[in-house]
Parts: C-alpha cells; sequence; structure tokens
C-alpha cells in the first residue's frame, strides 16, 4: 500500500468520512487551481493518481480543468471530468489568480463557504506572475506533488522568514467577516523552474488593495509574531556582518495623535565577514546601536506604507477600540509614528549559530 493512501484509509475510518464510497472510486483533490480568463472561470484540480508513485512511494499527481460562465459551472465542467466522486477532505493548497481577485474575490470566498464538501483547513495563495494551474502542473521526481510542496514551503522556517502568514482559510475567513482588520494573502511563483513563496497580497474587506514586497513582507511579519527569522546586513569596513532575528515582544498602541511600537528583540550572528571582535563590550553595544537603528528606520518606512494605502494590517482601528471603546477609523492614517526598538545580539549568536542545509 502506498503511505498516504495507507493515512486516507485511516482517515475514513476514523472520521466516518469514507461514505459507502470505495477508494478506488474516489478523485482525491490535494490542490484546487480557481482562474478567470476571457469572461470564463477557469478551475483546476490536483489529484492523487493511485496508480502512480515514484520510488518512495510517494503518489505522483494528474490535473483536470474544467471551464464555465459561472463558478459552479466551471466546477461542474471539472467534476464531469475525473469520472469518480471528487473527494475535497485532503485538500491542502487553493490557489487563485491574479485576475481572479482582481474583481471576483468575494464571488469566490462565497461559494467556498457553500460548498459543503470543501473542507476550509486549506492555505489560500495568489499565483504571481503565472497561473495556478501552472503551479499545479509543476511537478518533478523530486517533487511529485505540487500542492504538498508548497505545504512543506511554508511550514519550513528556512524559507518562510518574509511569509506574512501561517494562517488557514478557516482563520481569514474569519477576519473578513469580522471586518477588523485588512487580511494578506502570501502568493507563490516559479523562478528559476522551481516553485517559490513571493510578494504578498492585501486586501480591504474583499477588495484587493496593493502587493507588499518580500522585505515588506517581512517587516509585516517581524510587528504580528513573537518568532521570525528575518535577517539584517549592516557593511563594516566595506563587508557584510549579518544577523537573524529570532524572538520579538511588541508592544502596538495608539492614541489620539501617535502610534507607539515597542519592541524587545533578540538576534544571533549569521555571518562576520567584518572580522568584528565579538568579545569587545564596545563592539557588542554598537551592534545592538546600529541593528537597532535600521530596523527602526525600517519600520517607520513600513507605517507610512501602509499609512498612504490606507492599510490597516496591524488592526490599529481595533486597537484603538478596545482601547478607547469607540470607533476611530481614519486616526491611524494621519497619526504620528514613534518608535523604540530595544534589540540584543544573544551571546550565544557568537558561537556562530549559522543554519545549514
Amino acid at each position: 500500500m502506498k503511505k498516504i493512501i495507507i493515512v486516507l484509509i485511516t482517515l475514513f475510518l476514523i472520521t466516518g468520512c469514507y461514505d459507502n464510497v470505495e477508494l478506488n472510486k474516489l478523485s482525491i483533490i490535494s490542490g484546487l487551481g480557481i482562474d478567470y480568463i476571457d469572461d470564463n472561470y477557469v478551475i483546476t484540480y490536483e489529484i492523487y493518481n493511485s496508480n502512480k508513485s515514484d520510488n518512495t512511494g510517494d503518489l505522483l499527481s494528474d490535473t483536470i480543468t474544467g471551464t464555465g460562465n459561472s463558478i459552479s459551472e466551471a466546477f461542474g465542467d471539472a467534476n464531469n471530468k475525473t469520472s469518480k466522486k471528487d473527494f475535497f477532505s485532503h485538500l491542502k493548497v487553493v490557489i487563485l489568480s491574479e485576475s481572479l481577485i482582481q474583481n471576483h474575490f468575494q464571488d469566490i470566498t462565497d461559494y467556498l463557504i457553500r460548498d459543503t464538501d470543501i473542507r476550509e483547513e486549506f492555505y489560500l495563495l495568489v499565483s504571481n506572475n503565472t497561473s495556478p494551474s501552472d503551479i499545479l502542473n509543476h511537478v518533478s521526481k523530486k517533487y511529485p506533488n505540487a500542492s504538498e510542496y508548497i505545504v512543506k514551503l511554508i511550514n519550513n522556517e528556512k524559507y518562510n522568514n518574509s511569509l506574512p502568514t501561517k494562517e488557514t482559510y478557516q482563520k481569514i475567513l474569519s477576519k473578513l467577516i469580522s471586518n477588523k482588520t485588512d487580511i494578506v494573502l502570501n502568493s507563490i511563483t516559479i523562478i528559476d523552474d522551481h516553485i517559490s513563496l513571493s510578494n504578498s497580497y492585501v486586501f480591504y474587506k474583499y477588495n484587493y488593495n496593493n502587493t507588499l514586497s518580500l522585505k515588506d513582507s517581512s517587516l509585516y511579519t517581524l510587528l504580528m509574531f513573537d518568532n521570525t527569522g528575518i535577517e539584517y546586513k549592516y557593511y563594516y569596513n566595506n563587508k557584510p556582518f549579518i544577523i537573524s532575528i529570532s524572538n520579538v515582544k511588541n508592544n502596538i498602541k495608539i492614541d489620539n495623535a501617535t502610534i507607539t511600537i515597542n519592541s524587545d528583540m533578540e538576534a544571533k550572528v549569521l555571518e562576520n565577514n567584518s572580522n568584528l571582535d565579538l568579545k569587545d563590550t564596545n563592539v557588542y553595544n554598537m551592534l545592538n546601536s546600529d541593528f537597532s537603528n535600521i530596523v527602526k528606520e525600517d519600520i517607520i518606512s513600513f507605517i507610512k506604507l501602509l499609512q498612504d494605502n490606507k492599510t490597516d494590517l496591524l488592526g490599529l482601528q481595533d486597537i484603538y477600540y478596545k482601547t478607547y471603546n469607540k470607533d476611530n477609523y481614519y486616526l491611524w492614517e494621519v497619526s504620528n509614528v514613534d518608535i523604540n526598538i530595544d534589540l540584543k545580539i544573544n551571546y550565544k549568536g557568537f558561537i556562530y549559530e549559522v543554519d545549514h542545509e
């Protein structure tokens, strides 16, 4: 038995999802791509193929595409091509195209809510400079299933330093419904023939607002999460000195005039190509001060960017409401910014805790 099939059989027996349908009569869908081309919806399924596997026993995948004037018609067309009962309980990723999120994002989210066959514990992404179909068809002997590989990228700390969210669709949906903060979606692309994480897409309610660069995505991660792996580089003697910020404690406040962010950060040394004497207290203090100032300037620029684009990714409206028990929807857009960074490079970092492949 293939190992994934064994897992799925166990899942069916435990959860009661088997529903009297034999396993070989199911199209087990791992990935779903949704596009909008020439006024038509285009649906792509990535399906486990129980008749194909590689040397390790991992199942290879096939794709099927359906089109239609409506979302339901496109799904119906794809379903008719599978010749089996479509099974979405193992769905890992849903990839939306850039053209789709421009005008049809709410239509898709509404459909995904209504369709009881589609579970909500998947990752929602946007395809960047390529189509969802191209992403799901980008498989190889090393990565026989595109959806599983994307999940590995999201959950692998080595690749997700700039990843703004690891939230599944269920959590994103709750934010959309609550309407208390803007949301951000990860994007996926193909670079040098490899599936890679890319820029991030920001939405105000259900409307696409703007795109965050990888650097801005990293800053968002730095402000919103306690653990990050964002790297910073500074040159001493024309040679790079690189640190990685590993632990962060942020306190974000807003009053009637100022957004105040107090951050305590811990970092470790990745590279000391500058050949600084790390045992020298003066050097240590210099490093802490220099990198604190660099991070501070970046955060100020990032906040200004959010203000200019009217993008409340940090939930400042909600923070104000919880503090003063009243709404002030636009105050944060014109508030001053006061940033206090206390960054300390952990002495253990001097033993070069460098990550190796």
